[in-house]
């Protein structure tokens, strides 16, 4: 009977043995080897400035890769030149295999004069010409801080509206997007709802001379970029 208890606890021993076994492989080939693509339960999470001011979820994604990469520049669609700095690029796979990227950071205002010149809470949400993507830039007075993140849409298709309103859960009242969607398979277009753009989403003096002339002239001294004038008195206005 004794020789019976022996092997019956050998066998438990050597099944709870394979057990941890087989779980630290597994947490080895998931370190080792990113995983081919996501469920529909997994997310990504990321906290743009670790200070839960500006938070990103991808749902129905998983995270391969993330790392830090030098500062670069980008192109709107609008016409504005704008940079990241300090920032990391996080990769990750969706549900059907697909790869994406976002490229997440916080900076100073001082680097973003078109955003961070009054009180408020002052944003660009635009779409990219430097690469096949989106970006969303905030500043928030409060923290003396400028937050940005740009979505990939190279194999992961994203809107506008899908970056503000779920993916980064904003207040549709309070940010207002700048394209209207027509359609699923048209291309967005601009959207001058009132002068709220002026305020938040393009308030760069560039870009609202040429999308809203008359609240150019209502908010800037006229005759103090002349690339600006030349182009609005081109344009018929004097």
């Amino acid at each position: 009977m004794s020789n019976i208890k022996q092997v019956a606890v050998i066998l438990v021993g050597l099944f709870v043995a394979m057990l941890l076994i087989g779980f630290f492989v597994g947490s080895a080939i998931n370190l080792l080897v990113p995983p081919s693509e996501a469920s529909y339960s997994d997310e990504v999470v990321e906290d743009i400035g670790g200070d839960k001011m500006l938070t990103a979820k991808l749902s129905g994604c998983v995270k391969v890769g993330e790392q830090s990469i030098p500062d670069g520049t980008f192109k709107t669609n609008l016409g504005q030149n704008l940079g990241w700095k300090n920032a990391k690029n996080i990769s990750y796979v969706d549900t059907s295999g697909n790869k994406g990227y976002m490229i997440v950071w916080k900076d100073s205002p001082e680097n973003y004069n078109s955003i961070s010149g009054n009180d408020g809470v002052s944003y660009i949400s635009d779409y990219l010409t430097s690469m096949n993507g989106l970006c969303f830039l905030v500043h928030y007075p409060e923290k003396n801080a400028v937050y940005g993140i740009i979505l990939s849409t190279d194999e992961i298709s994203y809107t506008e509206a899908q970056l503000l309103y779920k993916i980064l859960d904003l207040d549709k009242n309070e940010f207002t997007s700048t394209y209207s969607q027509t359609s699923s398979t048209s291309s967005p277009s601009y959207s001058t709802g009132g002068s709220s753009h002026y305020h938040t989403v393009v308030p760069d003096r560039y870009t609202l001379s040429r999308t809203d002339p008359g609240a150019y002239y209502d908010h800037y001294e006229y005759g103090d970029n002349y690339d600006i004038d030349d182009y609005l008195e081109s344009e018929g206005y004097d």
